[in-house]
């Protein structure tokens, strides 16, 4: 049996375990308090729309967080689900929903992975050749830039978006664009 990108990248790639304890130490860091229990279980489930995609950005991975958040709304209730929704950008664009607290924690994430091991376990499961040369299933100019210097640049543009989000988020009237939640 050949398992999917999607697959592997849950069960040793990008989005293994580890991963949400990732996103709950970066709620954590962003929102001054670890996430409650139901905020704690939506984040477990946030990525599990993976699991047999054989894409990670294109049509099929792009809608991943769809799994999760039918499980979170079964659960955990609407309110969870959204926030499982929201967490991508790609779904939240293409579907029209509002992103959510999650989108910046699971962003933010990725600045605690030490780099050679993300590359190593993104390279074994086929993700990382996907990273690089697509978006959203239409082809991406790879630059040619060595695979350590495309992680250290895709990690500061995901760390500033969750960091602009968090302060945008967070920010009192008059100092940001808060949303209220």
């Amino acid at each position: 049996m050949r398992l999917s990108v999607g697959t592997k990248s849950l069960l040793y790639g990008a989005h293994w375990p580890p991963h949400a304890l990732a996103v709950a130490l970066s709620w954590r860091w962003l929102y001054g308090k670890w996430p409650s229990l139901k905020q704690a279980a939506a984040i477990g489930l946030h990525d599990v729309g993976y699991l047999g995609c054989r894409d990670m950005d294109g049509d099929e991975g792009v809608r991943h967080p769809e799994l999760g958040a039918r499980i979170a709304d079964a659960i955990l209730g609407r309110e969870y689900g959204d926030l499982v929704r929201g967490h991508s950008q790609g779904y939240a664009n293409l579907v029209g929903v509002p992103l959510s607290r999650l989108y910046a924690a699971d962003k933010l994430a990725i600045a605690l992975e030490v780099s050679w091991l993300y590359l190593a376990r993104t390279r074994a499961t086929g993700e990382l050749a996907q990273y690089r040369t697509q978006n959203r299933g239409r082809p991406r100019k790879d630059t040619g830039a060595s695979d350590d210097l495309w992680f250290r640049v895709v990690r500061a543009r995901m760390v500033r978006g969750a960091m602009q989000y968090a302060v945008s988020e967070l920010a009192p009237d008059g100092l940001g664009a808060s949303r209220g939640r």
